[in-house]
């Protein structure tokens, strides 16, 4: 009757860790070789193989996107400007593993953070946007440094 009872308990147990397992799939996100967190309360709109789209409501979006070489990074920056981005002063960073070089940004109705990340590989940008006229926040509580605090 005991291992009846310890039988059981064994089962609830293996449930219970596969299902927290199931709803910690959901937490993250991954590009190419890598994988990052998905920031708290945010939800994956948009995907496909070089880019991740995420909001958080109409107005808080992160995006994700992977270069294909470190030489596409000025001529990926030279288009936004173009289309009327304006680039705050750029701050180079050592998160983790990479490379970041962090600027704020304004295009429209629209502000965030941008990153440019690498660690040898192909390059990542990360950029999160809230339209209006809301203060950014301080760095590390923006969504776009969460995602590449976390990236692997």
């Amino acid at each position: 009757m005991r291992f009846k009872y310890l039988f059981l308990g064994l089962m609830l147990l293996i449930l219970a860790g596969s299902m927290t397992a199931i709803a910690a799939a959901d937490d993250y996100e991954s590009l190419g070789d890598y994988t990052f967190d998905i920031p708290d309360g945010y939800q994956v709109v948009d995907k496909d193989d070089v880019s991740v789209g995420m909001e958080l409501d109409e107005n808080h979006t992160v995006l994700v996107y992977q270069l294909d070489a470190v030489s596409d990074i000025n001529f990926f920056k030279s288009m936004l400007e173009a289309a009327g981005c304006e680039f705050g002063d750029a701050q180079e960073l050592k998160v983790g593993n990479f490379e970041a070089t962090q600027s704020t940004y304004k295009f429209d109705e629209t502000q965030g953070y941008f990153y440019i990340c690498s660690d040898g590989g192909k390059p990542i940008v990360v950029a999160d946007g809230m339209t209006g006229s809301e203060e950014l926040p301080a760095t590390e509580d923006s969504p776009a440094y969460q995602v590449i605090n976390s990236l692997e």
